[in-house]
Formats: structure tokens, sequence, C-alpha cells
């Protein structure tokens, strides 16, 4: 299994692929298009994510965050965030921290 095998985008939203999973972590791929449903997020644990590829435009506490290739946020549980626009393509690694 190849990371960068599989990445086309979905025609709205994002596409979640989970890597691995047990009780304490998850680890998750996602693919995102060009349009952005901007649904918010507000997450029971903390959560990792780096950007492989693309570019994105995130909202936290009102705060919005540009990300480029190679940038990585820590997201502390209980944070509301939302992804408010990413270039088409934008490929993530997000580690989701449960315990």
């Amino acid at each position: 299994m190849n990371f960068f095998d599989d990445k086309e985008p979905p025609k709205s939203g994002e596409i979640f692929q989970i890597l691995h999973e047990n009780r304490d972590i998850l680890i998750e791929k996602i693919i995102s298009s060009n349009r952005q449903e901007g649904k918010l997020y507000n997450q029971d644990h903390d959560e990792w994510i780096i950007l492989l590829e693309g570019e994105a435009i995130l909202e936290l506490k009102n705060e919005k965050k540009s990300l480029k290739k190679g940038d990585f946020l820590f997201i502390v549980k209980n944070t509301p965030h939302k992804v408010l626009q990413t270039k088409n393509g934008t490929l993530w690694l997000c580690i989701h921290i449960k315990n």
C-alpha cells in the first residue's frame, strides 16, 4: 500500500480513508475537493494534521489559518474548527489522539 495511491479528489467535500484505528488513535488520509461544505467540527479528542499536497484555509475559534504543503497543526480537543477552502486534490494526514 502506498499513501499517494488513489488520490483522485471528490467532486465536492472530502474523502476520508482510515489507515489505522485502535482505542487510542485514529490515523486517516483525507483528500479534498475545491468545493468545501464548511462543516463545523468540535471533537472530544486532540488532532494533529499535516498537509502533504495542496493548500487549505481553516477556521479555528473564528481565526483563519492558511496552510500550504508541509504545514502542520495541532488542534486541541473541543476546539471548534472547519475547512473553509482547499485547492482541488489537497492531501492530508490526520492523527486523532483519542485518550
